[in-house]
């Protein structure tokens, strides 16, 4: 618990500039939108660590979960949210046709605990989607450096490369099916719109659609 604490103050000091930043970088917020947009989920969904919601109301996601207080405060006024953690969700099994994690598994204290309980909440066959930033990535490798000089935020990050959560995601219950990414250029590099991409080479944000099985 000690961590989750830890990243509940970061992010409550943190809340009123998230927004901020998605504004200041317009480029990233339009391609990380294109690329969960693509993804095409249906049904009711359910964002673990939704923030300000700011990404997750543009897609009709009915409830998000954050523990940060001053991050629902602003997501309430977009959506329906919960203070919650993920390794303990407030609902019944069998509710959610898809869960989605934004840049959420490097702050968890207990990830393979939140995927297990993503898997409970879903619905037969439903699906999650765990978008990150990989640690091998230009982005990842940044957000590295900015973490180790002692970044209030990036600090609590434990940031992992795709094999790292796939097998996750394999011991959580779940059978990848699908990948989509943006984010080609690096966060020195001159910004630019982008489609999404099949392609997850050498790209900053990368989305992992997986499927829930029967056994975990």
């Amino acid at each position: 618990m000690k961590k989750i604490r830890e990243v509940e103050i970061a992010f409550d000091k943190y809340a009123d500039k998230y927004d901020e930043w998605y504004i200041k970088h317009r480029e990233v917020f339009i391609n990380e939108l294109k690329v969960l947009k693509s993804l095409k989920l249906k049904g009711r969904g359910l964002d673990i660590g939704v923030g300000t919601g700011i990404l997750s109301s543009k897609i009709n996601i009915e409830v998000g979960i954050d523990p940060s207080v001053k991050m629902i405060k602003i997501a309430k006024k977009r959506m329906e949210v919960i203070r919650a953690i993920g390794e303990k969700l407030p609902f019944k099994s069998s509710t959610f046709h898809y869960v989605l994690m934004i840049a959420t598994l490097c702050f968890l204290e207990n990830p393979i605990q939140t995927l297990k309980e993503a898997w409970r909440v879903l619905k037969e066959n439903g699906l999650i989607v765990t978008c990150i930033i990989p640690k091998d990535s230009k982005w990842g490798m940044e957000y590295e450096k900015k973490k180790y000089e002692g970044h209030k935020i990036y600090r609590h990050a434990n940031f992992r490369c795709i094999k790292e959560v796939n097998e996750l995601l394999r011991k959580a219950g779940f059978s990848i099916i699908e990948y989509k990414s943006t984010l080609s250029y690096g966060p020195h590099e001159k910004a630019k719109i982008e489609n999404p991409s099949e392609n997850i080479r050498d790209k900053g944000f990368i989305c992992i659609k997986a499927k829930k099985q029967y056994s975990q």
